[in-house]
């Protein structure tokens, strides 16, 4: 509350809210708890007495958040195409071929999990929401954030899941099989009829 007093009143609940325990950053936004326990989610473009302010994002957070929707994207195609398949042909080379599709989804999905290294999970990341423009220097005095970590929360677990569930997927497709014809002959049986009908040429007709 002390290294909060000083940024003024406007501005000094933010400050309080930004430097508490237990935040959770994600690709949009980050989440804090507010007495006692209600958790809001807040956008990385925050109102400070200096205007609003938006952190610089590293090469590998973008990164993330890119591959991450990547990930979606074949994952979706993938899946799509194969509940298609329940309603349209598809031969035994296009099944194989949905492989390619999973095969992506595992990598671009796995490789969402790069925000752990990215500037997030740094020190001096929100410390741009304290800092004057006109002197460049953080208006926090020295200590004021110690050190940051990142964990699994929710989101990471579930990225790791679908990381896992992806590449099930992609190892199953080239085992599977397409069903064959229902009928034999390639024939559908008559409607109101409960075989189909075939007519044999007498021998020795031309």
């Amino acid at each position: 509350e002390d290294v909060c007093s000083g940024l003024g009143n406007g501005f000094q609940s933010s400050c309080e809210t930004l430097l508490q325990d237990g935040h959770g950053v994600g690709f949009e936004g980050f989440w804090v708890t507010i007495p006692v326990d209600t958790q809001i989610c807040l956008d990385y473009t925050q109102l400070t007495p200096w205007g609003y302010v938006t952190p610089d994002f590293d090469t590998k957070f973008n990164s993330a958040r890119a591959l991450s929707i990547c990930g979606i994207i074949f994952g979706g195609a993938g899946w799509f195409s194969l509940m298609f398949a329940a309603c349209c042909p598809m031969d035994q080379a296009k099944l194989k071929g949905l492989a390619c599709y999973f095969f992506l989804a595992t990598l671009f999905q796995g490789l969402s999990l790069l925000m752990f290294r990215s500037n997030v999970c740094s020190t001096g990341f929100f410390d741009v929401y304290f800092t004057d423009p006109s002197t460049g220097e953080p208006s926090l005095p020295s200590g004021a954030i110690q050190s940051v970590s990142c964990g699994l929360a929710s989101g990471s677990k579930l990225a790791i899941s679908a990381t896992v569930l992806w590449f099930v997927c992609n190892n199953m497709i080239p085992a599977a099989i397409v069903p064959g014809q229902l009928w034999a002959g390639g024939e559908q049986p008559t409607p109101g009829m409960g075989q189909p009908q075939y007519q044999e040429n007498a021998e020795g007709e031309a």
